[in-house]
């Protein structure tokens, strides 16, 4: 279990840095493109449908072939995706950008949901909510990421030869460590379904169940609140107060390091809080957070606004993931279900705040995430592990309480020739269920 538990740490470490080796030049890249805020979200949207299929098929996959399969052939997926977006940027090629993200985003996909799912593994052997713990891990590989981005467009290192480095010491890291972080990862007949079209069946069944659809919608503003952030924030520094790559960088770098700290205190936090406390004290942190960045006059409030913005936003997933997985033998089918609000939002928010920037200040546009807040805040009880989705604990036992104040005279039952005390149709019933 501790050899698990540090290997799939690393692989959440591995993938943060990836996406944060990206988003660090974002600005070089909408430059070496030549395109708006607009455009770039628009090319971007490739990634999302990329990943929007991948899901579909990942939990049938996963459940066909195993998570250690999945994740040795997803590792060679990313890197050839992640090598034509940085031949792309080098030639400003546009297409090759968007064909690219789609693949990255497909490959991203595939490992997102067997990493998820070993750590679910990891989580019920320990009898502890650590899953925040592997999200911290993500987050820290995003602060590595996001530094060594700053240093490197410093120092002025092309996009192109900064991508393709990082890419081939990550692969060869992450390679490395899969046989460690997956103990069992052997296929699972009974989570597949045969035949064509098994993958879409196996993610249409999880729909079916209302609290894994609400999960989806808090992990839906889970992302669209990350997301924002990584996608954005950094842009949005740059042209809001005319600063340099660098600076906007560690703008974002602070958002990280404040997501990193809640996600690190995760399992005390929770287990304190509740999972539904927790939310909703994170909604509240983000949608304060994300107004001081948006109206903030002055740049030194911005760092304040990172800081709230990164505390609420580091516990939504990861306890979106946790309960998605609740259910042992379901595991991957739903979180792969759930992910795909993940990539829903990753479809739907940036083209809105990419079209918005076009209209109105970066800054303010990023504003439409504080929706994501109120929702989040709204349905947080479809995370709890267990009682009605709709009703307080308080509530229910309020309810039990005058359920039972009736008095003895006042129940009736059924026949009952036996004179046990239970009716005749229920004589064969267990006896926990006559009780």
């Amino acid at each position: 279990m501790r050899q698990s538990r540090i290997g799939v740490l690393t692989l959440f470490w591995i993938m943060g840095v990836f996406l944060a080796t990206f988003v660090s030049r974002t600005p070089s890249v909408t430059e070496l493109l030549d395109v708006t805020t607009g455009r770039l979200a628009l090319l971007m949207l490739a990634g999302a449908v990329g990943a929007l299929f991948a899901l579909t098929l990942t939990g049938w996959f996963v459940a066909r072939f195993g998570t250690r399969s999945v994740l040795w052939w997803s590792t060679f997926i990313y890197l050839a995706a992640f090598l034509v977006v940085a031949w792309s940027t080098a030639a400003g090629n546009q297409f090759w950008f968007a064909l690219g993200q789609f693949f990255v985003s497909f490959g991203f996909a595939f490992t997102n949901v067997s990493m998820n799912t070993e750590a679910a593994n990891v989580e019920h052997w320990m009898k502890r909510a650590v899953m925040p713990q592997f999200h911290a891990a993500f987050s820290v590989g995003m602060a590595v990421g996001l530094g060594a981005g700053a240093l490197v467009s410093h120092l002025g290192v092309a996009p192109v030869w900064h991508f393709v480095g990082a890419a081939i010491i990550l692969t060869v890291v992450r390679m490395a460590v899969i046989a460690p972080a997956v103990v069992y990862g052997e296929p699972n007949p009974e989570g597949a379904r045969g035949g064509f079209g098994g993958p879409f069946k196996t993610a249409r069944d999880e729909f079916r169940e209302r609290r894994v659809v609400l999960i989806g919608l808090i992990v839906f503003a889970a992302s669209t609140i990350e997301g924002a952030a990584a996608q954005w924030a950094s842009l949005a520094v740059v042209k809001g107060f005319d600063m340099s790559e660098a600076i906007g960088d560690i703008a974002y770098w602070v958002f990280v390091v404040a997501m990193v700290t809640t996600r690190g205190l995760g399992a005390p936090i929770i287990g304190r809080l509740g999972r539904v406390v927790a939310l909703r004290s994170s909604a509240v942190l983000v949608f304060v957070g994300v107004l001081i960045f948006a109206f903030t006059p002055v740049f030194w409030l911005v760092p304040v606004a990172m800081v709230l913005w990164g505390l609420g936003a580091g516990l939504g997933v990861p306890i979106g993931f946790s309960a998605a997985s609740d259910e042992p033998s379901k595991a991957a089918s739903r979180v792969a279900a759930v992910s795909t609000f993940s990539t829903i939002a990753g479809l739907v928010m940036p083209q809105v705040i990419g079209r918005l920037g076009d209209v109105i200040e970066l800054r303010k546009a990023i504003t439409v995430v504080c929706i994501g807040a109120v929702l989040s805040f709204v349905i947080a009880r479809a995370v709890r592990t267990e009682g009605p989705l709709f009703r307080s604990h308080r509530a229910l036992a309020r309810s039990v309480a005058g359920e039972a104040s009736i008095e003895p005279d006042e129940v009736r039952f059924e026949e009952d020739t036996t004179g046990d005390g239970v009716p005749d149709e229920f004589d064969d019933a267990p006896d926990t269920l006559k009780s």
